[in-house]
């Protein structure tokens, strides 16, 4: 069974004079985003709903030796 390539993203939100440093662990950027606004989407928007914030990211690829350690880590 291939592990499948993610990749970490060091992602900054920022809001007005708020910044939220967070870090995602995802397998392409769609997904990144999808968990930033499931995870942060009301520090993205207003009350009403209007995008007020801005995200900006450093993608980092995981090497394949974190990968298969992971793997193992978590199958026991």
């Amino acid at each position: 069974m291939a592990i499948e390539q993610r990749k970490r993203y060091i992602v900054k939100l920022e809001r007005n004079s708020e910044t939220l440093q967070i870090v995602i662990v995802a397998k392409n950027l769609e997904c990144m985003y999808k968990q930033v606004y499931r995870l942060y989407g009301n520090f993205l928007t207003d009350e009403k709903g209007k995008d007020t914030g801005t995200i900006s990211f450093e993608e980092v690829s995981l090497s394949p030796h974190i990968q298969e350690k992971t793997y193992l880590l978590t199958k026991d």
